[in-house]
């Protein structure tokens, strides 16, 4: 069931606002107060948004919630909470029917009930809050608490898979300080990057002269070159990646990986400050754009990937970058 809203929905990179939901009952079906985000012990924290009246979230919703489930219990890496976030049909998605929908699916997890102040209301808070477009819904927040997919729908045995690595148990080392974490490229984001170790400045006529036409285009007019269109993406051999407008060394080779996303993907910058990181809202799309941060060349993007908790991937455009 969607929800009759012209607001943009569902929230994405951005840290995990409080659920709002104040009335629970426990895995084992007992009321509970006080239950929310800070309350989950997983590294990762699923919500599951639904409505006992919507067909879809018990033909597909459901499903692969159990699903889901199934495959993190007793492990420490999941938490999991269903809630009955109402915005229509009050009085057939009750509270009542939170237990009888975790006894239907033998959940053993926690379900909340959020219909805001009802009718005289705005529904439920929690829908507000991350701007849910309706039911089902899924919700999934990494181990720094931002929200990294906000959807309708969701590839479960994919998500299962990607959850999953590394195996759970595994310990989880603590970044280094010079480690730049998701949570970290938000924060530059929102409040600004450092000052680069240089600065180069040239017009666009002396950016020509310097660049080829394709080049100038991706780093110069913000463009993306083709996916898979360079040789860049399979090459892995020892070396430094710097940038083509300025020579500023930006990657090392030893942290490119095959992420077979059509574009030379690393996992760290070489040093902190020589990328700098601002919103991209452009072409419908919530995305983090990487520049060089002595030239301003435009790079690509960057997005949080992976179960460690420190875990990036930078995009690039080949033709940004030269090989050393």
């Amino acid at each position: 069931m969607q929800q009759s809203d012209t607001q943009p929905t569902g929230i994405i990179n951005q840290p995990a606002p409080d659920l709002g939901v104040t009335q629970w009952i426990n895995a084992a079906g007992e009321p509970i107060q006080g239950y929310g985000l800070d309350q989950m012990p997983g590294f990762y924290k699923v919500i599951f948004c639904y409505q006992d009246a919507c067909p879809g979230c018990h033909i597909t919703g459901f499903p692969a919630l159990v699903k889901l489930v199934k495959a993190f219990q007793g492990s420490p890496l999941v938490s999991v909470a269903a809630v009955q976030t109402v915005f229509e049909d009050f009085e057939a998605n009750s509270f009542d029917r939170l237990a009888a929908n975790q006894l239907k699916y033998a959940l053993p997890v926690p379900f909340g009930h959020d219909a805001g102040q009802g009718r005289e209301g705005a529904g439920s808070v929690l829908m507000q809050r991350y701007r849910n477009g309706g039911t089902p819904w899924f919700i999934v927040i990494d181990p720094e608490g931002t929200v990294i997919y906000n959807h309708f729908s969701i590839d479960v045995e994919k998500l299962i898979a990607q959850l999953k690595r590394p195996a759970p148990g595994v310990p989880r080392q603590a970044p280094d300080a010079n480690t730049l974490t998701w949570r970290g490229v938000m924060a530059l984001t929102r409040e600004g990057n450092p000052s680069p170790p240089r600065r180069l400045e040239l017009d666009a006529a002396q950016w020509r002269e310097r660049l080829t036409a394709e080049q100038f285009r991706v780093t110069r007019q913000k463009g993306t070159e083709r996916a898979h269109s360079s040789a860049m993406c399979s090459l892995f051999e020892p070396g430094r990646y710097s940038c083509v407008c300025c020579g500023t060394e930006l990657f090392d080779a030893s942290s490119k990986f095959a992420s077979k996303s059509g574009w030379p993907s690393f996992t760290q910058a070489l040093a902190p400050g020589l990328v700098a990181y601002h919103d991209d809202s452009s072409h419908g799309m919530t995305r983090v754009e990487t520049t060089c941060n002595v030239c301003d060349a435009h790079l690509g993007h960057v997005f949080s990937d992976g179960p460690d908790p420190s875990g990036l991937r930078y995009c690039m455009n080949a033709v940004a970058l030269v090989k050393a």
